[in-house]
């Protein structure tokens, strides 16, 4: 079987290297020269744990081109193209519209076109009739975490296939196929209509950020009364009904799948004339989830920053990864640097560094020329010279590292992960402010 995935982004680099994996013959797609001659040497333009490993293996059964055109007689298409939002957070489908009109144009026969971009409800209709309902469309969401994508991608926890009504047999039994290796491993599959399926991946990804923004309230008012928010998690997690996942305070989910599908599936319900209390909230809190927690750090300081130095551990979104979309870290030290505070950052992840260098040619000429702002490159390197510590990601190499070398001029640490050691910072005669 012969298989195109259009576009080589986070996720659907891993979804071509493990289709490629498991033995099908496939060719990614993308636009950027540059990029496609790296995957081609088998150098990953992501950072993804086992990636470099995986492009190694799966060589002799995947190439990576910039020319649709050399589409022809191919048995299954994925369409894997960007869907970002405009102002009003709106799903833009622009860049999928336009690469199934390409499609359109070069396609020989019956090719199957499986969607696994994330869309909002009809969309894979839309698609359908673009293509003038000649070709079978699938919806196939991915629910992939970054830095496990590919443990998750042999590992899932289901597959979902959205199909259209009266899907031809012989459609479905050809897209079973594809993930027969699931099968085998008793991985559900969820087969359903285009719109179940479409619907699925943005109530998943809500329900956990609503897990994520109500532990988070809770937070405040233990915060406020000293009750202790790790107990109030760990008695309510201990219902089974509940679950543990996604139920830790902190200062907010990151990442660009969970904003961005909460604020889609808050113009989803507009579209439809229909409230949205509950995810406009969801929202609501995450967004004012971080400016709590930096008065806090204000409040601490009277108000008065300026000239203090903080490190801010760490950059990206989460651990081990080098993604800054919709990064907490990045927040704050916007926050902070407009209060003229001095900062250092560091990262264990090299290349969240050089992307974090990269991000900030873009903050205004004023902050870059007055206000001192370095990127550091080891632990050892970064204690010296600080005023106070500022946790922002949950990262627990930082267990490991010699707290004796951490010199705090102010002796404080703001942890807003609950990551360390309370008691033990405690003794080190440094005030440790966390999430209660």
């Amino acid at each position: 079987m012969k298989i195109w995935v259009i576009w080589t982004g986070y996720v659907w680099l891993i979804q071509a290297t493990w289709l490629a994996k498991i033995g099908f013959e496939v060719t990614a797609i993308d636009i950027f020269q540059e990029k496609i001659d790296m995957l081609n040497k088998g150098i990953p333009t992501i950072y993804e744990n086992w990636l470099e490993d995986l492009l190694k293996e799966t060589y002799k059964n995947i190439n990576f081109s910039t020319d649709i055109s050399k589409i022809s007689w191919s048995d299954v298409i994925f369409l894997c193209v960007w869907t970002p939002q405009d102002d009003e957070w709106k799903t833009n489908l622009t860049y999928l519209e336009q690469a199934t009109k390409d499609l359109k144009n070069i396609m020989k026969w019956n090719e199957i076109i499986i969607i696994k971009s994330t869309v909002p409800v009809w969309t894979n209709k839309k698609i359908s009739q673009i293509l003038d309902n000649k070709h079978s469309i699938v919806s196939n969401p991915e629910f992939l975490r970054e830095w496990l994508a590919i443990e998750d991608f042999f590992n899932p926890d289901r597959i979902v296939l959205g199909f259209k009504n009266n899907e031809k047999q012989e459609t479905i039994e050809k897209v079973e196929n594809i993930y027969s290796f699931f099968k085998e491993k008793n991985i559900e599959i969820v087969k359903t209509n285009w719109e179940t399926a479409e619907l699925i991946k943005y109530s998943a990804n809500s329900f956990l950020a609503t897990k994520i923004s109500f532990i988070n309230e809770i937070s405040k008012i233990a915060d406020k009364t000293w009750a202790n928010i790790k107990d109030v998690s760990k008695a309510i997690w201990l219902d089974p009904r509940i679950w543990d996942k996604f139920l830790n305070a902190w200062i907010g989910y990151g990442w660009s799948c969970f904003p961005k599908d909460v604020k889609s599936l808050i113009h989803q319900f507009k579209e439809n004339n229909l409230n949205w209390e509950i995810i406009e909230a969801v929202d609501k809190v995450n967004s004012e989830q971080v400016e709590y927690f930096i008065e806090k750090i204000l409040n601490k300081y009277n108000w008065n920053i300026s000239g203090k130095t903080f490190w801010i551990a760490w950059i990206a979104f989460k651990p081990d990864t080098d993604d800054l979309r919709e990064s907490r870290a990045l927040v704050i030290i916007e926050k902070l640097l407009d209060a003229w505070a001095h900062l250092k950052v560091f990262d264990y992840n090299k290349k969240a560094r050089e992307n974090f260098e990269k991000y900030s040619y873009s903050l205004t000429t004023w902050i870059k020329n007055f206000i001192p702002l370095e990127i550091k490159d080891s632990f050892e390197k970064v204690v010296e010279n600080i005023d106070s510590l500022i946790i922002a990601i949950e990262d627990k190499r930082i267990l490991e590292e010699d707290f004796s070398k951490l010199n705090l001029k102010d002796n404080i640490i703001f942890d807003w992960k609950n990551l360390l050691d309370k008691e033990k910072i405690q003794k080190n005669n440094i005030e440790y402010i966390w999430i209660w």
